[in-house]
């Protein structure tokens, strides 16, 4: 089985157990840590502590959002936090009845890892179940700042680098790429957030001064998190609507000079137009100045255009 459980009692530090009939009676937390589960670990969920089953079908089957939940005999809250290499969501299921404390994931949770290191370094004999909720919820808030400061930096590189370029479709790709991340980070802050301010005003996590202080502390590193997610955010749409405004500027542009072209013109295609009938009784077509004539009358049309549209400063 991949189930480990870990105890701490008033006078002992957090320690392994190898079965859980060898947890001590006195014991102020049982810990059970489910990474990556298997058959049997399911069933012990499903069986051996009284939850709802629906809420443990959830668990097992699928990726729930980020949520807290109080019932009459037990808390479940689930935790997000991110995949580095494609930026996709890992599920943190925790469940707390009383004095045990079960975190269910699918995958190795590094936050976790983590907490039972600072949990059995510096041994707190009022620790409790909701202190190593909030601990792990910290760590996963805190990791959250890799990902953002590495987009941070690369929207603010992206900006130094291609701030004044007004053609590079290799830019719009990258640019939209940064973006792309950039909303992969929303869809795991935003619920977070949200969340962190359920547990901070409607939770029974909270329950003392220290734990107020600590998810107060929780609250404005997420908080900062969002403000530079968003800053980035605005850059990398100013730097847009700048590109799209330049390229639509250039394409009325062009479409002007292609229409100023069109006017010319249009007065000579009529004059060749007509010459062009070879009707029998044209007097023009037996004068012996007639073609010079007419390529004058062109020329003179066609400075006359360029004057006029210089003259409006269409040119």
């Amino acid at each position: 089985m991949s189930m480990s459980i870990y105890y701490q009692t008033k006078s002992q530090g957090l320690t392994k157990a190898p079965t859980s009939q060898a947890v001590p009676k006195d014991a102020t937390v049982v810990w059970y840590d489910i990474n990556e589960p298997t058959k049997e670990d399911n069933q012990c969920l499903l069986n051996d502590f009284d939850f709802n089953p629906l809420e443990v079908d959830d668990t097992i089957h699928a990726n729930p959002r980020a949520k807290y939940k109080n019932y009459q005999s037990y808390q479940n809250v689930v935790f997000h936090r991110i995949n580095a290499d494609d930026f996709k969501i890992q599920v943190l299921n925790i469940f707390i009845k009383d004095n045990l404390l079960i975190a269910y994931h699918h995958h190795k949770i590094e936050e976790i890892d983590t907490v039972l290191k600072q949990v059995k370094a510096h041994y707190d004999q009022d620790l409790d179940c909701e202190d190593i909720v909030l601990y792990i919820l910290d760590h996963i808030v805190d990791n959250y700042f890799k990902y953002v400061d590495d987009l941070s930096d690369k929207v603010f590189t992206f900006e130094d680098e291609h701030g004044t370029d007004r053609s590079n479709k290799y830019m719009m790709d990258h640019l939209f790429d940064l973006r792309s991340d950039m909303i992969k980070m929303n869809r795991v802050i935003m619920p977070m957030k949200e969340l962190i301010d359920t547990l901070e005003y409607s939770s029974g996590l909270v329950q003392d001064k220290r734990h107020k202080m600590y998810i107060q502390h929780i609250k404005d590193h997420i908080a900062k998190e969002e403000s530079m997610l968003k800053t980035a955010q605005d850059i990398t749409r100013e730097i847009r609507d700048n590109f799209e405004s330049y390229t639509t500027y250039r394409m009325n542009r062009v479409m002007q000079i292609l229409t100023i072209v069109s006017m010319i013109f249009m007065p000579l295609t009529l004059l060749a137009g007509i010459y062009g009938m070879n009707f029998e009784f044209m007097p023009e077509l037996k004068w012996h100045y007639g073609y010079f004539m007419c390529l004058g009358l062109m020329v003179i049309i066609t400075l006359w255009c360029i004057w006029f549209f210089k003259r409006k400063n269409m040119l």
